[in-house]
């Protein structure tokens, strides 16, 4: 098996372990309200009165970081993420949180975070340690053993949990024109994106969906993967998108926007979660996801959009984009600044051709 193949096949058995993680935090109750921290002011998404960072967002993380760095040590330093590590329990005491050498030796640490919560805590320390295989993956399409790629040249970007208000507060929402969910569950994500550092542009994704299915009380999750190598894609989707005339929005776009979409004869459908919005488009459940403000990060986007770069679309930048009669710009994911935001917002595309029906309706 090539790097390229080996790497994606990493990415998806330490996805679906976040998944894991994610569902056992959500699911007990006990647990769950033992985990939710409320963000700094410093943290804090602009987007959101209240924004909350949990302990499985910093443990997922952890635990990708972790796997990652076992198989590809030369990814050390280049595997970045929404989430510090470093976690606060009820006493006060400011505990850094990792992945241990031992079940025994992890547990040890979490509870330190959950009141010396042991039992908990070891659940917990099983999921971090379990070893996921490929028969595991909730996944349609096999990964290919050619994919081939310069492991050297890679950054990676990870958001733990996409939409975490959604997988705090739940509520299930779905459009019924549409199937599209507007909010709860089925809008969380895990996102990983791995990028070219010599471009800055997205060669291979995962997107895991660990709330897909609901089943007698019991979530299963659905994933998928994109790769690039030399400008031909292989992706675990595989059905054409139909022309549906949808555009995936957040709550809080600019009415004149929205107001010249549903002119051009538009269905608006505004969800949560913007790596669930990408993937509604890689999916072909919407043609597009438009976003004219700076309100995504790097951690957001990189993976969804190395899924729509395989299927010949992408995520180029709003600003660019309406601001300019012949060209655009990609979104990148070099960052040489502690600013990780899209500054210049986004639109996502499977189709080119949207493209060109969108700047007749939004360049002015």
């Amino acid at each position: 098996m090539k790097q390229g193949s080996r790497l994606l096949s990493i990415l998806l058995k330490v996805s679906e372990k976040a998944a894991n993680i994610a569902r056992a935090c959500r699911q007990n109750d006990a647990l769950f309200k033992l985990l939710v921290q409320e963000k700094s002011e410093e943290e804090k998404n602009p987007r959101f009165f209240q924004d909350f960072k949990t302990l499985a967002d910093v443990l997922i993380q952890e635990t990708i970081k972790h796997d990652i760095e076992k198989e590809f040590p030369e990814l050390s330093k280049e595997v970045r993420g929404e989430e510090n590590n470093i976690f606060s329990n009820a006493m006060g005491e400011t505990i850094t949180i990792k992945v241990c050498s031992t079940i025994k030796e992890t547990t040890k640490l979490l509870a330190k975070v959950m009141d010396n919560d042991s039992t908990t805590a070891e659940l917990l320390a099983i999921e971090v340690h379990k070893d996921i295989e490929s028969l595991d993956l909730p996944v349609v399409a096999e990964v290919p053993s050619d994919f081939d790629i310069n492991v050297a040249d890679l950054g990676i970007w990870i958001d733990p949990i996409d939409s975490t208000a959604d997988y705090i507060h739940g509520g299930e929402k779905e459009d019924d024109a549409t199937g599209i969910h507007l909010s709860g569950l089925r809008c969380v994500t895990v996102l990983i994106g791995a990028y070219s550092k010599s471009t800055a542009i997205p060669v291979l994704g995962v997107v895991n969906q660990p709330f897909h299915t609901s089943m007698d009380t019991r979530w299963k999750g659905k994933c998928y993967w994109g790769c690039i190598e030399n400008d031909i894609g292989k992706c675990s989707i595989s059905k054409e998108p139909t022309d549906k005339k949808v555009v995936v929005l957040g709550r809080m776009e600019d009415a004149a926007i929205k107001t010249e979409l549903l002119n051009a004869g538009f269905t608006l459908v505004e969800a949560a979660g913007a790596g669930y919005k990408i993937l509604c488009v890689a999916l072909g459940e919407a043609e597009v996801y438009i976003l004219s403000k700076k309100s995504t990060y790097k951690w957001d986007t990189c993976g969804p959009h190395a899924l729509l770069r395989s299927l010949n679309g992408g995520v180029i930048e709003f600003q660019s984009f309406i601001n300019d009669d012949s060209n655009y710009l990609d979104v990148k994911y070099v960052s040489t600044s502690n600013n990780f935001s899209n500054s210049n917002g986004l639109i996502a595309y499977r189709n080119p051709e949207i493209l060109q029906t969108l700047k007749s309706i939004l360049y002015k």
